[in-house]
């Protein structure tokens, strides 16, 4: 009795969330050493641009096991870490890795192009530019929150991010402060964010999206009984 109260109080939830984020943040460092280590060592300009590029190709994979192991935690409230980050990190490596390679792409371009023309002093394009970079970022949350919860395509991933963004104004708009929001503490407190910052960021992603995955999930389910 004594023992299932103790698993049961506050504190213990606690302890047990802060143990989860942790350890799969440490996980998805350990799966970015490749970056990481370019990033120490190379000073970060624009003529580097290309090596932190080929530094991110493995990143794919563990942003859709981040995404998995968290978007698990939010739903079922208790995970496995160091099992189900790898065996996810496993399973989607090459859909995950093929969708990253176009992200990245498209994210890389869109820097260059963001630089180009606030160097030039172009502003109403530059806003154009920004715009446009934040709707790439925002589906990328979509895409591997639908890689993380479903076995799909990385053509059907891609169409389902955008329309996601199209169908869900608000609910993108909060993604965005999301994003903003982590990415401020971790630029603010690096030291002590990089921790747990990734980990706490996937986890409210994904309850920000999982009413949205419920939704597609019920949806394509019952289209597919009625097929059969």
């Amino acid at each position: 009795m004594n023992q299932k109260q103790s698993t049961d109080s506050l504190f213990y939830k606690i302890a047990q969330y802060i143990y989860y984020f942790l350890l799969v943040n440490g996980y998805f460092l350990i799966s970015n050493l490749l970056i990481i280590t370019l990033l120490l060592y190379l000073p970060i300009s624009l003529s580097n641009l290309l090596i932190y590029v080929v530094g991110l190709l493995p990143t794919g994979a563990s942003v859709t096991a981040l995404f998995y192991t968290m978007g698990k935690l939010y739903r079922e409230k208790t995970i496995n870490p160091t099992k189900d980050y790898w065996l996810a990190y496993k399973k989607n490596f090459l859909e995950s890795s093929k969708y990253w390679i176009i992200l990245l792409i498209a994210i890389t371009v869109l820097i260059v192009d963001i630089l180009f023309v606030l160097n030039r002093g172009w502003m109403i394009l530059t806003v154009i530019s920004l715009l446009l970079f934040a709707i790439v970022v925002l589906s990328g949350i979509y895409a591997f929150s639908l890689l993380a919860r479903f076995e799909v395509s990385v053509k059907n991933v891609i169409i389902f991010s955008i329309l996601l963004i199209y169908q869900n104004k608000l609910k993108s708009l909060s993604l965005l402060s999301l994003l903003i929001a982590f990415a401020l503490i971790l630029y603010g407190f690096f030291t002590y964010a990089v921790l747990f910052i990734f980990a706490i960021a996937a986890y409210y992603f994904m309850r920000n999206n999982h009413p949205i995955l419920d939704k597609m999930e019920a949806t394509y389910s019952q289209q597919g009984g009625e097929a059969e």
